[in-house]
């Protein structure tokens, strides 16, 4: 409960004050707007941990003007909170007063153009004692000799606004700022600041990262983000008069508690942390306190400098992304100010790393599966073989485009995040997406040509948009554009719902035909029923536009056209339900498969034993498929025009079993697009990769101090010095040091004085911004081409060592018995919660569902035609789906590839879900 000042007291809080403060907290009475001006609204002064605030006055260093510093004007030696003037320079500039949070009347904070100080109040002075400096709320110059004591003046107004008594109106304080001494400290002999360098880094892997850190050289991260914030929130006037009196305002709140207050907290205001001189002169230019701006300032920009790699960059653990340094003396506490901001970074270059990442495992099982590009049309190899992926020729680039997309708008926390992670996205090459803030922040913030390179047209992404058409989304139902075309009362004929939901179908793809692409999500009802009986249905929808159409002549005409149909499924394990779906199409829609497959070629070295290991793979497919020796077992789909996408449940840490699950089945990993949205841009946090942001040196009077973290319980430490970054022979960037054979470094060798001021040859930290301007407007096409994936042996060989230990297992999803089942769900038409009939019968007398003979296993599973709706689904969970417990056991069981503890938990039970 905030305690406020006594009745008839002015409160220190202004009204001018009072309105920053409302502006920043909003106030519902009046429905006031947010503040607005440079950098849209936001307030670079409160855009910190709370903590910070305090942080100016706790470093080894501190900061005078060089004509007020100790020994410039005399021999007395201490840091004068109001010093005076010289001949070049004006007295200190006494900007207001404030009491102290529990410090009666006994001392005061004095608030300058260069402080913000606490000094004792000495006691009442003499009658007669001349005033040094008088204060009636207004900001007023010294103009006297240099003192260690001063005798302050207070006018009425004053008195009442800092709720003192009369026998303060003129007092004797202390001149001396306590805060600047640092006592203890080495840095701090001539009061002159200094440069802090911080830097961001990812520590290492975890989570569904962590195999990435024994792969090569673990360079595998992709640096991206950092530009959104530097023009989002730092470039130009940032630092305003409006927005300081806001934060002044909001800080003196904030910092004060009076939860346990007694009669001194009454005021609940605490002035002592926020360094009003420092950002005052950032606002004016004006550094050092001189009356005019200082060579090289620039008024209301942040004094910091950026450097960075550039972005797209592949990076490894350790290594330095990104660099601030303060770019005058007095500003030493700024860069880690700037911490909290900045470090977000983390989530897009975390994005990114994931997004790559996928599509490096889907690469792999493409290689496995010897998938073939469609695109015969264009120049260029067609054969996904890691060298071909890494030429990134035409045919294999456009191929891939959509493997992964990005439904991630509604599963992430905020619309920035939104944009953050779905631009992320992007960098991996992939262009579908339906998270839309993703390309308007890229075309807000990516959108640079490159004038060294000549403005090649399709550098920046709005080129790359409207030419190459570089992000897209496609016509898409939704369930409630699906589900809201039959009735769902019981009473509603399950024969006219299902006719309804068949309607429902035609009518989506039908509206758009011309297009390219179009998805249908087909399990509003049941998955396995629109499946097996209304895509391939030859049934033609009566009346209207519609009429003379069926699912079957719409398949048909799209696969002619060379058009992409998408069967979406949205419920279900896709390491289950994917060979499934994909069985039950090859057997009632056989014109949308290829035929005549080539022969497989050999993937590895005849001495690699990933060759061996691969063959025998191979041969178990081709058994548990009753195919030939030597057949090609990856059976896909004609033109890769006609694929379900997955969009359910996929994540990096489930995507891979997804694949080996397709390949153990007997399909190309091009039988399916995936789609992910927590998944991608939701699943992972700062400890994913371990990110940290890091004072590592400060230069202070021509000297440079190395600075670091080693704790004793280790997993933190951090680079002790400013590091260059260097690209090595192998072409892995790399802090500079010594380093071991394995890569670990042995001894830091960090910039020196003489190397902070003109630079390290080869440093591939470049300056992208400093006082206020962008330096470097990164393309967006030079982002994508440095996050290419060029090397895929480590995912390869683990995809092989995945598909190799779960082949086995995983064929169980698309056996006899588990189509079986499948197809008795089927049976139970769209309607399949009310109970009626089955359509078993008819089922199973269809040639396609005769020619997988599963009457006999349904039979033997107990899955007759005899059985109603309800005592068919009710016999399948109850003998032959795992509970949820059990099914939850089994995909734990497969992720950890431990396939014995699989096997014990599926309990003899053929499925996992309905």
């Amino acid at each position: 409960r905030a305690q406020h000042p006594a009745p008839g007291r002015r409160s220190a809080l202004s009204i001018a004050g009072m309105s920053c403060l409302k502006s920043c907290l909003g106030d519902a009475s009046v429905g006031s707007a947010p503040p607005t001006g440079s950098s849209d609204g936001h307030n670079i002064l409160l855009m910190t941990d709370g903590y910070k605030f305090s942080h100016h006055k706790q470093y080894p260093v501190s900061w005078m003007p060089e004509h007020a510093r100790p020994g410039a004007q005399s021999g007395e030696y201490f840091p004068a909170v109001l010093f005076p003037p010289t001949s070049k320079a004006p007295g200190a500039k006494l900007l207001q007063l404030a009491t102290v949070p529990g410090g009666g009347s006994d001392s005061l904070v004095l608030i300058t153009n260069a402080s913000t100080a606490v000094v004792k109040v000495l006691g009442p002075a003499e009658a007669d004692a001349a005033a040094d400096i008088s204060y009636a709320c207004a900001a007023v110059e010294y103009a006297g000799p240099l003192k260690a004591t001063l005798v302050l003046s207070l006018s009425g107004d004053a008195l009442a606004e800092l709720g003192l008594p009369t026998t303060h109106a003129k007092v004797r304080v202390s001149n001396v700022d306590e805060s600047k001494f640092k006592r203890g400290s080495s840095l701090n002999a001539s009061f002159e600041g200094g440069y802090n360098v911080s830097y961001f880094t990812c520590r290492g892997y975890k989570e569904a990262f962590e195999p990435l850190a024994t792969d090569g050289a673990g360079d595998h991260i992709v640096f991206f983000g950092l530009q959104y914030f530097i023009k989002e929130y730092l470039v130009g006037p940032v630092v305003t008069a409006a927005k300081i009196a806001e934060a002044e305002e909001f800080i003196a709140r904030y910092m004060a508690d009076v939860r346990i207050a007694g009669p001194a907290f009454a005021g609940g205001w605490d002035r002592t942390m926020f360094p009003r001189g420092d950002w005052e002169a950032m606002a004016s230019g004006d550094y050092e306190c001189t009356g005019v701006p200082t060579p090289g300032a620039v008024p209301g920009a942040l004094p910091i400098k950026i450097e960075a790699l550039p972005e797209g960059s592949i990076v490894a653990p350790g290594v330095a992304f990104f660099k601030l340094t303060n770019t005058h003396p007095r500003f030493y506490w700024l860069p880690n100010f700037l911490e909290t901001l900045l470090v977000q970074v983390w989530y897009p270059t975390t994005v990114a790393t994931q997004a790559r990442e996928f599509r490096k495992t889907i690469q792999a099982y493409s290689v496995l599966s010897q998938r073939v590009s469609q695109v015969d049309f264009l120049p260029g190899e067609r054969d996904f073989t890691p060298e071909n992926i890494a030429a990134d020729d035409l045919p294999v680039h456009i191929a891939q485009v959509f493997d992964l997309l990005d439904f991630g708008y509604r599963g992430v926390s905020s619309h920035e995040t939104a944009g953050l992670g779905s631009g992320a996205y992007y960098t991996a090459g992939f262009e579908g997406s339906d998270t839309v803030a993703g390309s308007r922040m890229l075309l807000r913030h990516y959108n640079a040509s490159d004038p060294k390179l000549g403005g090649t047209p399709v550098e920046s992404f709005r080129a790359m948009f409207e030419q190459l058409h570089c992000a897209t989304s496609v016509p898409a139902a939704e369930h409630s554009t699906i589900t809201s075309w039959a009735d769902m009362s019981p009473g509603a004929d399950p024969a006219k719902y299902e006719a309804d939901e068949y309607a429902a179908f035609v009518n989506m793809i039908r509206q758009y035909m011309p297009s390219f692409a179009v998805s249908l999500v087909s399990d509003g009802f049941n998955i396995w029923n629109a499946v097996a009986n209304l895509w391939p249905s030859e049934k033609e929808v009566e009346g209207g536009e519609a009429g003379g159409l069926s699912m079957r002549a719409i398949i048909r005409a799209r696969l002619k056209a060379g058009q992409l149909t998408l069967v979406r499924p949205d419920s279900g394990e896709g390491v289950e339900t994917l060979p499934q779906l994909l069985s039950l199409f090859h057997a009632t829609l056989p014109e949308a498969w290829e035929s005549g497959l080539s022969p497989l070629r050999p993937l590895f070295a005849p001495t690699d034993p990933r060759q061996a290991k691969y063959e025998a793979v191979c041969e178990s497919i081709r058994k548990a498929k009753g195919l030939p020796a030597g057949a090609n077992p990856f059976r896909r789909f004609v033109g890769q025009q006609f694929r379900i996408l997955q969009g359910d449940g996929v994540a990096l840490d489930t995507v891979g079993d997804m694949c080996a699950s397709i390949l153990a089945n007997g399909f190309c990993v091009n039988a399916v697009h995936f789609g992910s949205g927590g998944g991608l841009l939701q699943k992972l946090n700062r400890d994913s990769l371990s990110v940290a942001f890091k004072c590592c040196a400060m230069y202070v009077g021509g000297s440079m101090y190395a600075i670091g973290k080693d704790p004793i319980a280790g997993g933190k430490k951090s680079y002790p010095g400013n590091p260059p970054v260097l690209r090595g022979a192998d072409g892995v960037l790399r802090n500079r040091g010594t380093y071991d054979s394995a890569g670990k470094m042995l001894e830091a060798q960090p910039m020196s004085y003489a190397e902070f001021c003109s630079g390290v040859e080869g440093d591939v930290l470049q300056p992208v911004f400093e006082n206020g301007t962008v330096l470097v407007d990164t393309p967006w096409s030079s982002i994508v081409s440095r996050a290419k994936v060029t090397g895929l042996d480590g995912t390869i060989t683990r995809a092989l060592s995945n598909l190799s230990a779960k082949a086995a297992f995983l064929q169980r999803f698309s056996s006899p018995e588990a189509l079986a089942v499948r197809l008795a769900e089927a049976s139970c038409g769209s309607k399949w919660m009310h109970c009626h009939p089955t359509k078993m019968a008819a089922m199973q007398a269809e040639p396609a569902f005769a020619a997988l003979g599963l009457e006999k296993s349904a039979a033997k599973l107990g899955l007759t035609a005899t059985l109603d709706s309800h005592a068919l689904v009710a016999a399948i969970k109850e003998k032959h789906v795992c509970d949820k417990k059990a099914a939850k056991k089994v995909l734990a069981a497969i992720a950890e590839s431990d396939m014995a503890a699989a096997e014990k938990a599926m309990k003899g039970k053929i499925m996992l879900t309905l």
